[in-house]
Order: C-alpha cells, then structure tokens, then sequence
C-alpha cells in the first residue's frame, strides 16, 4: 500500500515540472528569440535570449565573432559596440534533459539614427482652431531651427508651450513665415517639444512642409544651420546655464549675475533676419515655353 505523503508528493513534482527528467510528455524545447534588435555604434546594447518547453534550466551557447565592444555571457549579449558590419551568429539552447535546438542570427551594427522632429496635425479636414505639436523622436537631440510657411493659417503666438524656456519664436504676417528655435538644457528624445494653436482661414487639411534642422546631443548641427542674426550655439549655451547665478557668466548678457530672461530677450534682438517672401509661383496651366 503507498504511503499517504507519497500520493502528496506526485502531484507537487509535476506542478514543479520535474516529473519526468526526460521530458516526455512536456512542451519540446524552442527558442523565443528567432531575431536581434539592431545595435548602433557606440551606444550601449544589450540583448537576452529566452527559451520555452523542455526540461529547465537552459544553457545558452553562441558562436560566431561578435563586434568589438560586446561580450556574450549568461544568455545575453551587451556592450557597446565599436565596429559596424554584419555578424553571423549561431546560438544554441540546451535543456536539462540535453535536448537541444539551434538558431541561426546576425546582429547588424550601423550608425545611429538622427533625431527627427515630427509635427503632429489633424489628418483631415478642420474648420476652427487646432493644436500643431512638434515631437523630438527616435534619437535624442539639445534642440532645432524650425522654419514654417503658413497658407491660409493664423498662428496664436501667445498660446505656444514649450518644453524649455529658452526659445524664441517669429511670425511674419506678410510672408507667412513662423519661425522657432528651441534649445533644451539637456538631451531629449521621444518627447513633446512644443505646441502651438492654429486657425484656419477656411475649411482645410493641415499639411506642412518645414525647414528643420536638429542639434544632436553634442550640439552639434545635423545639417546646414538655418539663416539667424547670433548662432544658434548662443541659445544652447543660455539653456546649459539657464538659473544659474554668479560672476563672470559668459551667458549673463546683461551682467546682473543671473541667466534668465532678461538674458534671452537680450539675446532675441535681432536674432532673426527679415523673412524673404516666398516665390512666385506661375499660374496653374501657364504656359512658360519660349
């Protein structure tokens, strides 16, 4: 006759999932990760692999040359790489009962993404007022130059938020230009940057076709810089020290020991040129052959 504690026993060994050291009867052994998420040069990466079914624990084993900078160790592969390329890779997972399944990968190394600004408006038609948000996304950046040709739209210029206090906007009426230049204290990504209440003159869809240029975590311009009165660098140094106080502060302009915004109008005056008027486009259907 079996003993009580024994009949106790065999229903805890299954829920432990150790019943059967062979693992007949379990879910067959497969691996989770079936592809690597891209690496970028000289940001940090980090990678895990996982597995299911089968008969716990796991050892994880991959072959193949990893790029300089990342190291494979515990099922994960970190670092930060310093080579770009494309590295095959073999990875294989191993249970307890020595079943085995093998995945072919290649982890690809390329250059980081530049930060992108995107303007969100509404897809379709609006007749009355709406909100025109900027995004900085998919890379961080300390700021960017945004220029905007407005047709048939007014802009709110006391409605704009702003996710730093040092910028400085410009609306010409006569050509339709708005202009803004933002620089942030410290890098930023995947965040709302500004927004800014619009109204139509008439029934349309927004659509919008900016000059932009971004400064990258360095503050480092990601392109030609846009036409100003005072480099940009300017506006940059004011968010890096903006509340500071003390002596001798290169952004102090007007010497009261403090950077603020009596500092930033400073700064303002003159800062953007007189806006050029857009071209003249010919008549739809004119003919312009000699």
């Amino acid at each position: 006759m079996r003993k009580p504690w024994s009949l106790l026993l065999l229903p805890l060994l299954a829920a432990c999932g150790t019943q059967d050291p062979t693992g007949a009867g379990m879910e067959p052994l497969r691996l989770t990760s079936t592809s690597l998420p891209p690496a970028y040069l000289g940001e940090s990466y980090s990678a895990a692999f996982s597995a299911e079914g089968g008969v716990r624990p796991y050892t994880f084993r991959l072959e193949g040359r990893l790029p300089q900078g990342l190291a494979f160790q515990g099922g994960r592969i970190a670092g930060v790489p310093r080579e770009r390329g494309q590295f095959p890779l073999t990875l294989t997972v191993e249970d307890g009962a020595k079943n085995s399944r093998v995945q072919r990968l290649t982890l690809t190394v390329s250059d980081p993404p530049p930060p992108r600004l995107t303007l969100v408006a509404p897809p379709a038609q609006v007749e009355g007022p709406f909100l025109l948000l900027g995004r900085v996304e998919v890379r961080e950046a300390l700021g960017f130059q945004l220029e905007l040709r407005l047709v048939d739209l007014v802009p709110d210029l006391g409605s704009l938020r702003a996710a730093s206090p040092v910028h400085l906007l410009d609306y010409d009426p006569t050509t339709g230009l708005l202009r803004l230049d933002l620089a942030f204290p410290r890098p930023v990504r995947d965040q709302e940057a500004f927004r800014l209440l619009l109204t139509p003159q008439r029934p349309l869809v927004p659509r919008f076709t900016p000059r932009v240029v971004l400064y990258d975590r360095e503050g480092r311009p990601l392109g030609e810089p846009l036409p100003r009165g005072r480099p940009f660098a300017d506006l940059l140094g004011l968010a890096q020290a903006w509340g500071r106080e003390g002596r001798e502060l290169r952004e102090d302009l007007n010497g009261d020991g403090r950077v603020d915004r009596a500092d930033l109008e400073l700064l303002a005056r003159g800062y953007f040129p007189s806006a050029q008027p857009p071209p003249l486009l010919p008549p739809q259907g004119e003919d312009r052959s000699p």
